[in-house]
Protein backbone atom coordinates (compact mmCIF):
# COMPACT_ATOMS: atom_id res chain seq x y z
CA UNK A 1 0.00 0.00 0.00
CA UNK A 2 2.75 2.46 0.87
CA UNK A 3 4.60 1.80 -2.39
CA UNK A 4 1.52 2.52 -4.48
CA UNK A 5 0.17 5.38 -2.40
CA UNK A 6 3.53 7.18 -2.12
CA UNK A 7 4.85 6.73 -5.64
CA UNK A 8 1.53 6.81 -7.46
CA UNK A 9 -0.89 8.74 -5.29
CA UNK A 10 1.65 11.51 -4.66
CA UNK A 11 3.49 11.27 -7.97
CA UNK A 12 6.98 10.88 -6.51
CA UNK A 13 8.31 8.46 -9.12
CA UNK A 14 7.76 10.31 -12.36
CA UNK A 15 11.12 10.74 -14.12
CA UNK A 16 11.98 14.23 -15.38
CA UNK A 17 14.81 15.22 -17.68
CA UNK A 18 14.94 18.79 -16.37
CA UNK A 19 13.64 20.89 -13.45
CA UNK A 20 10.01 21.92 -13.67
CA UNK A 21 7.55 24.13 -11.80
CA UNK A 22 4.63 21.92 -12.82
CA UNK A 23 3.13 19.61 -10.21
CA UNK A 24 3.50 15.86 -10.69
CA UNK A 25 0.63 13.97 -12.20
CA UNK A 26 -1.08 11.96 -9.50
CA UNK A 27 -3.48 9.02 -9.41
CA UNK A 28 -5.52 9.66 -6.27
CA UNK A 29 -7.41 6.86 -4.59
CA UNK A 30 -11.01 8.03 -4.79
CA UNK A 31 -12.43 6.32 -1.70
CA UNK A 32 -12.36 6.70 2.04
CA UNK A 33 -12.10 2.94 2.53
CA UNK A 34 -8.67 1.79 1.39
CA UNK A 35 -9.32 -1.85 2.31
CA UNK A 36 -12.28 -1.96 -0.08
CA UNK A 37 -10.43 -0.01 -2.79
CA UNK A 38 -7.31 -2.20 -2.83
CA UNK A 39 -9.41 -5.37 -2.71
CA UNK A 40 -11.52 -4.17 -5.63
CA UNK A 41 -8.37 -3.40 -7.65
CA UNK A 42 -7.37 -7.07 -7.45
CA UNK A 43 -4.07 -8.44 -8.77
CA UNK A 44 -0.99 -6.20 -9.01
CA UNK A 45 -1.05 -5.87 -12.84
CA UNK A 46 -4.32 -3.99 -12.40
CA UNK A 47 -2.42 -1.36 -10.40
CA UNK A 48 0.22 -1.10 -13.12
CA UNK A 49 -2.54 -0.41 -15.65
CA UNK A 50 -3.42 2.67 -13.60
CA UNK A 51 0.14 3.98 -13.62
CA UNK A 52 1.02 3.14 -17.23
CA UNK A 53 4.72 3.48 -17.98
CA UNK A 54 5.07 6.93 -16.38
CA UNK A 55 6.32 5.73 -12.98
CA UNK A 56 9.74 4.21 -13.41
CA UNK A 57 10.29 3.08 -9.83
CA UNK A 58 6.92 1.32 -9.68
CA UNK A 59 7.65 -0.43 -12.99
CA UNK A 60 11.12 -1.40 -11.79
CA UNK A 61 9.69 -2.94 -8.62
CA UNK A 62 7.20 -4.97 -10.65
CA UNK A 63 10.05 -6.33 -12.79
CA UNK A 64 12.42 -7.15 -9.92
CA UNK A 65 10.42 -9.45 -7.62
CA UNK A 66 13.50 -11.07 -6.04
CA UNK A 67 16.66 -9.77 -4.39
CA UNK A 68 19.02 -9.02 -7.28
CA UNK A 69 21.63 -6.44 -8.29
CA UNK A 70 18.93 -3.80 -8.81
CA UNK A 71 17.88 -4.06 -5.16
CA UNK A 72 21.43 -4.48 -3.84
CA UNK A 73 22.43 -1.21 -5.51
CA UNK A 74 19.81 0.53 -3.37
CA UNK A 75 21.09 -0.76 -0.02
CA UNK A 76 22.33 2.40 1.72
CA UNK A 77 24.49 0.33 4.08
CA UNK A 78 26.95 -0.38 1.27
CA UNK A 79 28.18 3.23 1.51
CA UNK A 80 28.55 3.33 5.29
CA UNK A 81 32.34 2.93 5.43
CA UNK A 82 35.09 5.18 6.78
CA UNK A 83 32.54 7.85 7.74
CA UNK A 84 34.33 11.03 8.90
CA UNK A 85 31.67 13.24 10.57
CA UNK A 86 30.22 12.41 13.96
CA UNK A 87 26.86 10.70 13.53
CA UNK A 88 23.67 10.92 15.57
CA UNK A 89 21.34 8.15 14.41
CA UNK A 90 17.73 8.59 15.51
CA UNK A 91 14.66 6.45 14.90
CA UNK A 92 11.26 5.45 16.22
CA UNK A 93 10.22 2.17 17.81
CA UNK A 94 6.89 2.56 16.04
CA UNK A 95 8.01 4.18 12.79
CA UNK A 96 5.60 2.77 10.19
CA UNK A 97 7.64 4.18 7.31
CA UNK A 98 11.04 2.93 8.44
CA UNK A 99 11.05 0.39 11.23
CA UNK A 100 14.26 -1.11 9.82
CA UNK A 101 16.57 1.69 8.71
CA UNK A 102 17.66 3.34 11.95
CA UNK A 103 18.52 0.06 13.68
CA UNK A 104 20.58 -1.16 10.74
CA UNK A 105 22.20 2.17 9.92
CA UNK A 106 23.63 2.16 13.43
CA UNK A 107 24.60 -1.50 13.11
CA UNK A 108 26.43 -0.78 9.84
CA UNK A 109 28.27 2.19 11.35
CA UNK A 110 29.51 0.11 14.27
CA UNK A 111 30.63 -2.79 12.05
CA UNK A 112 31.84 -0.99 8.92
CA UNK A 113 33.02 2.34 10.31
CA UNK A 114 34.14 1.63 13.89
CA UNK A 115 36.25 4.77 14.19
CA UNK A 116 33.25 7.04 13.58
CA UNK A 117 31.96 8.85 16.65
CA UNK A 118 28.43 7.48 16.53
CA UNK A 119 25.56 7.90 18.94
CA UNK A 120 22.19 6.19 18.71
CA UNK A 121 18.80 7.33 20.06
CA UNK A 122 15.60 5.32 19.67
CA UNK A 123 12.33 6.62 21.10
CA UNK A 124 8.69 5.44 21.09
CA UNK A 125 7.79 7.46 18.01
CA UNK A 126 6.00 7.42 14.70
CA UNK A 127 7.95 8.69 11.68
CA UNK A 128 9.32 12.14 12.59
CA UNK A 129 7.68 12.32 16.01
CA UNK A 130 11.11 12.99 17.53
CA UNK A 131 10.88 16.45 15.93
CA UNK A 132 7.35 17.18 17.17
CA UNK A 133 6.19 19.13 20.19
CA UNK A 134 4.26 16.19 21.60
CA UNK A 135 5.92 12.83 22.19
CA UNK A 136 3.63 11.79 25.02
CA UNK A 137 1.64 9.10 23.21
CA UNK A 138 0.89 7.21 20.00
CA UNK A 139 -2.73 6.34 19.44
CA UNK A 140 -4.11 4.88 22.67
CA UNK A 141 -0.70 4.14 24.20
CA UNK A 142 0.78 6.71 26.58
CA UNK A 143 4.51 7.01 27.29
CA UNK A 144 4.42 8.84 30.62
CA UNK A 145 6.43 11.90 29.53
CA UNK A 146 7.16 14.13 26.55
CA UNK A 147 9.71 11.86 24.91
CA UNK A 148 10.33 14.13 21.92
CA UNK A 149 11.41 16.93 24.27
CA UNK A 150 13.80 14.49 25.93
CA UNK A 151 15.38 13.75 22.55
CA UNK A 152 15.62 17.40 21.56
CA UNK A 153 17.53 18.05 24.80
CA UNK A 154 20.10 15.55 23.46
CA UNK A 155 20.05 16.76 19.88
CA UNK A 156 20.74 20.46 20.51
CA UNK A 157 23.92 19.91 22.58
CA UNK A 158 25.18 17.41 19.97
CA UNK A 159 24.93 19.93 17.14
CA UNK A 160 26.15 22.82 19.28
CA UNK A 161 29.26 20.81 20.10
CA UNK A 162 30.10 19.55 16.62
CA UNK A 163 28.92 22.52 14.53
CA UNK A 164 29.59 25.46 16.86
CA UNK A 165 32.30 24.05 19.13
CA UNK A 166 30.16 24.94 22.15
CA UNK A 167 29.40 23.02 25.30
CA UNK A 168 30.07 19.36 25.95
CA UNK A 169 28.51 15.97 25.22
CA UNK A 170 30.54 14.06 27.79
CA UNK A 171 27.35 13.03 29.58
CA UNK A 172 25.71 11.56 26.46
CA UNK A 173 25.86 7.77 26.29
CA UNK A 174 26.68 5.79 23.18
CA UNK A 175 23.14 4.40 23.05
CA UNK A 176 19.97 5.92 24.51
CA UNK A 177 16.85 3.77 24.12
CA UNK A 178 13.29 4.23 25.37
CA UNK A 179 11.67 1.00 26.55
CA UNK A 180 7.92 1.01 25.99
CA UNK A 181 5.85 -0.89 28.51
CA UNK A 182 7.87 0.38 31.45
CA UNK A 183 8.12 3.85 29.80
CA UNK A 184 11.72 4.52 30.77
CA UNK A 185 14.87 5.71 28.99
CA UNK A 186 17.95 3.49 29.25
CA UNK A 187 21.54 4.58 28.63
CA UNK A 188 23.72 1.80 27.26
CA UNK A 189 27.20 1.18 25.89
CA UNK A 190 26.01 -0.94 22.94
CA UNK A 191 22.96 -2.22 21.08
CA UNK A 192 21.84 -4.88 21.48
CA UNK A 193 23.07 -4.99 25.07
CA UNK A 194 25.65 -7.62 25.98
CA UNK A 195 23.44 -9.23 28.65
CA UNK A 196 20.68 -10.40 26.29
CA UNK A 197 19.74 -14.10 26.28
CA UNK A 198 18.04 -15.56 23.20
CA UNK A 199 15.01 -17.23 24.76
CA UNK A 200 12.45 -19.32 22.85
CA UNK A 201 8.77 -19.12 23.68
CA UNK A 202 6.69 -21.97 22.22
CA UNK A 203 3.32 -22.05 20.44
CA UNK A 204 1.26 -24.82 22.03
CA UNK A 205 -2.16 -26.45 22.03
CA UNK A 206 -5.25 -24.59 23.23
CA UNK A 207 -3.76 -21.20 22.41
CA UNK A 208 -1.05 -21.45 25.03
CA UNK A 209 2.32 -19.71 24.82
CA UNK A 210 5.04 -21.00 27.12
CA UNK A 211 8.77 -20.71 27.80
CA UNK A 212 8.73 -24.48 28.42
CA UNK A 213 8.29 -26.88 25.50
CA UNK A 214 6.13 -30.00 25.60
CA UNK A 215 6.27 -33.14 23.43
CA UNK A 216 3.29 -32.23 21.22
CA UNK A 217 5.38 -31.68 18.07
CA UNK A 218 2.95 -33.51 15.77
CA UNK A 219 -0.14 -31.53 16.74
CA UNK A 220 -1.06 -28.33 14.97
CA UNK A 221 -3.59 -25.56 14.59
CA UNK A 222 -5.20 -24.83 11.22
CA UNK A 223 -6.87 -21.92 9.52
CA UNK A 224 -8.14 -21.17 6.04
CA UNK A 225 -6.49 -18.22 4.32
CA UNK A 226 -8.88 -16.69 1.79
CA UNK A 227 -7.50 -13.93 -0.49
CA UNK A 228 -11.06 -12.74 -1.05
CA UNK A 229 -11.34 -11.90 2.66
CA UNK A 230 -7.84 -10.91 3.80
CA UNK A 231 -7.10 -10.01 7.41
CA UNK A 232 -7.05 -6.20 7.77
CA UNK A 233 -4.02 -4.55 9.37
CA UNK A 234 -6.25 -2.09 11.26
CA UNK A 235 -9.77 -2.25 12.59
CA UNK A 236 -11.26 1.08 11.54
CA UNK A 237 -12.28 2.22 8.06
CA UNK A 238 -9.80 4.82 6.82
CA UNK A 239 -8.44 6.34 3.63
CA UNK A 240 -4.68 6.61 4.14
CA UNK A 241 -2.40 4.20 5.96
CA UNK A 242 -2.43 5.02 9.65
CA UNK A 243 0.66 5.45 11.80
CA UNK A 244 -1.14 4.37 14.94
CA UNK A 245 -1.49 0.78 13.70
CA UNK A 246 2.00 0.17 15.11
CA UNK A 247 0.56 0.19 18.66
CA UNK A 248 -3.09 -0.58 17.86
CA UNK A 249 -5.36 -2.92 19.82
CA UNK A 250 -5.30 -6.35 18.14
CA UNK A 251 -8.51 -7.69 19.66
CA UNK A 252 -10.27 -7.26 16.33
CA UNK A 253 -7.80 -9.72 14.75
CA UNK A 254 -7.90 -12.27 17.56
CA UNK A 255 -11.65 -12.63 16.96
CA UNK A 256 -11.14 -13.87 13.37
CA UNK A 257 -11.01 -17.56 12.52
CA UNK A 258 -8.05 -17.01 10.14
CA UNK A 259 -5.83 -15.62 12.92
CA UNK A 260 -4.18 -17.96 15.42
CA UNK A 261 -3.69 -16.47 18.88
CA UNK A 262 -1.35 -17.77 21.59
CA UNK A 263 -0.93 -16.27 25.05
CA UNK A 264 0.99 -16.81 28.27
CA UNK A 265 -0.63 -16.69 31.65
CA UNK A 266 -0.26 -13.41 33.52
CA UNK A 267 3.45 -12.83 34.06
CA UNK A 268 4.78 -13.22 37.59
CA UNK A 269 7.70 -10.87 36.89
CA UNK A 270 8.72 -8.27 34.32
CA UNK A 271 10.13 -9.53 31.00
CA UNK A 272 12.26 -7.01 29.09
CA UNK A 273 13.19 -7.49 25.43
CA UNK A 274 16.14 -5.70 23.81
CA UNK A 275 17.01 -6.55 20.21
CA UNK A 276 15.63 -8.34 17.14
CA UNK A 277 12.87 -10.93 17.46
CA UNK A 278 13.18 -14.18 15.50
CA UNK A 279 10.08 -15.96 14.25
CA UNK A 280 10.61 -19.68 13.68
CA UNK A 281 7.50 -21.48 12.43
CA UNK A 282 7.04 -25.08 11.37
CA UNK A 283 4.23 -25.18 8.82
CA UNK A 284 2.50 -27.17 6.14
CA UNK A 285 0.14 -25.72 3.55
CA UNK A 286 -2.31 -27.11 1.01
CA UNK A 287 -0.94 -25.10 -1.93
CA UNK A 288 2.49 -23.90 -3.11
CA UNK A 289 2.98 -20.47 -1.50
CA UNK A 290 1.77 -18.46 1.49
CA UNK A 291 2.57 -15.37 3.51
CA UNK A 292 3.19 -15.54 7.26
CA UNK A 293 2.48 -12.55 9.48
CA UNK A 294 3.73 -12.79 13.06
CA UNK A 295 2.72 -10.25 15.69
CA UNK A 296 4.20 -9.85 19.16
CA UNK A 297 1.61 -8.34 21.51
CA UNK A 298 1.46 -7.00 25.08
CA UNK A 299 -1.88 -7.83 26.72
CA UNK A 300 -2.80 -5.36 29.46
CA UNK A 301 -4.63 -6.53 32.61
CA UNK A 302 -8.42 -6.39 32.53
CA UNK A 303 -8.30 -3.91 35.42
CA UNK A 304 -6.45 -1.26 33.36
CA UNK A 305 -8.29 2.07 33.40
CA UNK A 306 -9.93 3.66 30.38
CA UNK A 307 -7.59 6.00 28.50
CA UNK A 308 -8.65 9.44 29.83
CA UNK A 309 -7.75 11.23 26.57
CA UNK A 310 -9.12 8.90 23.90
CA UNK A 311 -11.77 7.28 26.15
CA UNK A 312 -10.66 3.93 24.77
CA UNK A 313 -11.17 0.84 27.00
CA UNK A 314 -7.64 -0.28 27.90
CA UNK A 315 -8.65 -3.28 30.05
CA UNK A 316 -7.45 -6.31 28.07
CA UNK A 317 -5.87 -4.06 25.40
CA UNK A 318 -3.73 -6.09 23.01
CA UNK A 319 -0.94 -3.65 22.17
CA UNK A 320 1.02 -4.46 19.02
CA UNK A 321 4.70 -4.36 20.00
CA UNK A 322 6.12 -5.67 16.74
CA UNK A 323 4.68 -7.24 13.60
CA UNK A 324 6.29 -8.40 10.39
CA UNK A 325 5.49 -10.41 7.28
CA UNK A 326 7.45 -13.10 5.43
CA UNK A 327 6.49 -14.17 1.92
CA UNK A 328 6.94 -17.91 2.28
CA UNK A 329 8.67 -18.48 -1.06
CA UNK A 330 11.63 -16.52 0.35
CA UNK A 331 11.96 -18.64 3.50
CA UNK A 332 15.37 -19.96 2.38
CA UNK A 333 16.59 -17.16 0.12
CA UNK A 334 15.42 -13.73 -0.99
CA UNK A 335 17.25 -14.29 -4.28
CA UNK A 336 15.99 -17.78 -5.13
CA UNK A 337 12.31 -18.26 -4.27
CA UNK A 338 11.08 -21.83 -3.70
CA UNK A 339 7.63 -23.32 -3.95
CA UNK A 340 6.17 -25.24 -1.03
CA UNK A 341 5.29 -28.90 -1.50
CA UNK A 342 1.63 -29.24 -0.47
CA UNK A 343 1.31 -31.12 2.81
CA UNK A 344 5.06 -31.21 3.46
CA UNK A 345 6.57 -29.76 6.64
CA UNK A 346 8.59 -26.60 6.04
CA UNK A 347 10.41 -24.21 8.36
CA UNK A 348 9.69 -20.51 7.91
CA UNK A 349 12.26 -18.60 9.92
CA UNK A 350 12.87 -14.87 9.71
CA UNK A 351 14.19 -11.99 11.78
CA UNK A 352 11.84 -9.17 12.71
CA UNK A 353 12.97 -5.61 13.52
CA UNK A 354 14.35 -4.88 16.99
CA UNK A 355 12.17 -4.20 19.99
CA UNK A 356 12.80 -2.36 23.23
CA UNK A 357 9.85 -3.25 25.42
CA UNK A 358 9.06 -4.45 28.93
CA UNK A 359 6.12 -6.77 29.51
CA UNK A 360 5.16 -5.80 33.04
CA UNK A 361 4.24 -8.20 35.82
CA UNK A 362 0.52 -9.03 35.51
CA UNK A 363 0.54 -8.53 31.72
CA UNK A 364 0.52 -11.37 29.17
CA UNK A 365 2.75 -12.02 26.18
CA UNK A 366 0.71 -12.83 23.08
CA UNK A 367 1.65 -14.02 19.59
CA UNK A 368 -0.68 -13.92 16.60
CA UNK A 369 -0.08 -15.75 13.31
CA UNK A 370 -1.99 -15.04 10.10
CA UNK A 371 -1.41 -15.09 6.33
CA UNK A 372 -2.54 -11.64 5.20
CA UNK A 373 -2.12 -8.07 6.47
CA UNK A 374 -4.21 -6.08 4.06
CA UNK A 375 -3.78 -3.70 2.41
CA UNK A 376 -0.50 -2.95 4.22
CA UNK A 377 0.94 -5.84 2.20
CA UNK A 378 -0.36 -7.11 -1.13
CA UNK A 379 -2.18 -10.43 -1.16
CA UNK A 380 -0.34 -13.61 -2.00
CA UNK A 381 -2.15 -15.62 -4.72
CA UNK A 382 -1.11 -18.64 -2.62
CA UNK A 383 0.26 -20.30 -5.70
CA UNK A 384 3.88 -20.23 -6.86
CA UNK A 385 3.33 -17.75 -9.69
CA UNK A 386 4.91 -14.40 -10.58
CA UNK A 387 2.88 -12.27 -8.18
CA UNK A 388 3.70 -8.99 -9.96
CA UNK A 389 2.21 -10.34 -13.19
CA UNK A 390 -0.49 -12.60 -11.73
CA UNK A 391 -4.10 -12.73 -12.84
CA UNK A 392 -7.14 -12.33 -10.60
CA UNK A 393 -7.95 -15.99 -11.33
CA UNK A 394 -4.61 -17.07 -9.79
CA UNK A 395 -5.77 -16.35 -6.23
CA UNK A 396 -6.89 -19.45 -4.30
CA UNK A 397 -7.93 -20.35 -0.77
CA UNK A 398 -5.65 -22.64 1.17
CA UNK A 399 -5.31 -24.37 4.51
CA UNK A 400 -2.39 -23.37 6.75
CA UNK A 401 -1.13 -25.64 9.54
CA UNK A 402 1.10 -24.28 12.32
CA UNK A 403 2.78 -27.03 14.37
CA UNK A 404 3.03 -26.81 18.15
CA UNK A 405 6.35 -26.56 20.03
CA UNK A 406 8.43 -26.82 16.86
CA UNK A 407 6.96 -23.36 16.15
CA UNK A 408 8.46 -20.75 18.43
CA UNK A 409 9.40 -17.10 18.76
CA UNK A 410 12.95 -16.41 19.93
CA UNK A 411 12.91 -13.40 22.25
CA UNK A 412 15.92 -11.22 23.14
CA UNK A 413 15.39 -11.26 26.92
CA UNK A 414 17.44 -8.71 28.85
CA UNK A 415 18.76 -10.26 32.06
Amino acid sequence: MDAFDFHVGFGFSQPKDKPTMLPAKTFPIVTQDNYAWYLQMGALPNFTKVTGDSLKFWSDMMNHPNLDDWWKARDARSGIKNVKPAMLVVGGLFDAEDGYGAWHTYEALVKQSPSTNTKFVMGPWYHGQWASRDGTHLGNVNFGSNTSQYYQDLEVPFFNYYLKNKGSIDNQSKVTIFFSGENKWHKMAAWPPADVVQTPIYLQKDGKLSFTATNDNQTFDSYISDPAKPVPYAEKVHEERTREYMTDDQRFASRRTDVLTYSTNALTEDVTLAGPVISDLMVSISSTDADFVVKLIDVLPDTTSINPTTKYPMGGYQMLVRGDIMRGRYRNSFSKPEAFVPGQLSEVKFTMPDVAHTFKKGHKIMVQVQSSWFPLADRNPQQFVDIYHAKDSDFVRETINIYHNSSKIILPVLK
